[in-house]
């Protein structure tokens, strides 16, 4: 067991004055049953309504607007978390994650690589953790050859990307093979920017993997979102009136303390 403490934070600058700005942000990181957020604190500014709610998936999320023209727009998200990895989440299934979403759907290329690994073995954890070295090994890691808008299908014809494609591509294979799997967003130690996961469910609960880095889940993580794939947990969605270019910076930064930091007054950076 880890005590964590992290920042998210994100900014959007326009060239231009933007209103009527609706937004909804699934940056609030919630207890779970490896999770504890023992600490938290948020701003969103500029915003003239600001709500806290849960989406389908059981997200929680903020939803706003700003009807005023701005040229900025940015929240930040910072707190302490309990983290105990490498533990089942023993959670219901709901059908959904044992089907194709937009981002799994079945291709040639998928289908290529599922012949590669051959026959399911194993229980689902047991294939999930196969299925996962498989991919770390035959997918290279590269960023910036793929975007947020790239399928399984289309990052296994390009050959390599980043964790969002490790993500669906590993979600893809182990829902053809039975087993339901699903998207995750998060935080890791460090910094830089957010990261992607999955969850596979075992038969009793689920239990977290990443492909990215051929890890299981540890304590040095921090769950924000989930659902089937990335288009169901989009950390920063909205719309908004005006002739205007977006630029985006996203900070992140995740770093362990001592369980008595926060009453010392050191919790936040």
């Amino acid at each position: 067991m880890n005590r964590l403490k992290f920042v998210y934070r994100m900014t959007l600058s326009f060239s231009k004055p933007v209103w009527e700005h609706y937004f909804a942000l699934r940056c609030l990181p919630q207890d779970t049953g490896n999770q504890k957020i023992l600490t938290l604190s948020s701003s969103v500014t500029p915003t003239d309504c600001l709500d806290e709610v849960r989406d389908g998936f059981g997200n929680k999320k903020y939803v706003g607007h700003c009807r005023e023209p701005h040229e900025t727009f940015g929240y930040e998200v910072r707190g302490t978390a309990e983290v105990t990895g490498m533990r089942q989440m023993e959670e219901p299934l709901h059908p959904m994650y044992r089907y194709p979403s937009d981002y799994t759907r079945w291709g040639t290329e998928l289908e290529q690589l599922s012949m590669q690994l051959g026959e399911r073995e194993g229980t689902n954890l047991a294939e999930a953790v196969r299925v996962m070295g498989f991919l770390y090994e035959h997918f290279p890691y590269a960023p910036g050859v793929t975007d947020i808008h790239t399928t399984a299908e289309e990052a296994l014809c390009i050959g390599k990307g980043v964790c969002q494609d490790y993500a669906h591509i590993m979600i893809a294979l182990l829902r053809h093979r039975g087993i339901p799997a699903r998207y995750v967003n998060g935080m890791m130690i460090g910094e830089g920017a957010t990261h992607a996961w999955v969850e596979i469910y075992t038969g009793e609960g689920w239990y977290a993997l990443d492909p990215t880095n051929n890890l299981h889940v540890d304590d040095y993580y921090i769950k924000l979102a989930h659902g089937r794939d990335y288009k169901d947990c989009v950390l920063d969605k909205g719309r908004f009136l005006g002739d205007a270019v977006q630029r985006q910076e996203v900070f992140v930064h995740v770093e362990r303390i001592e369980k008595d930091s926060d009453e010392r007054g050191n919790n936040l950076l």
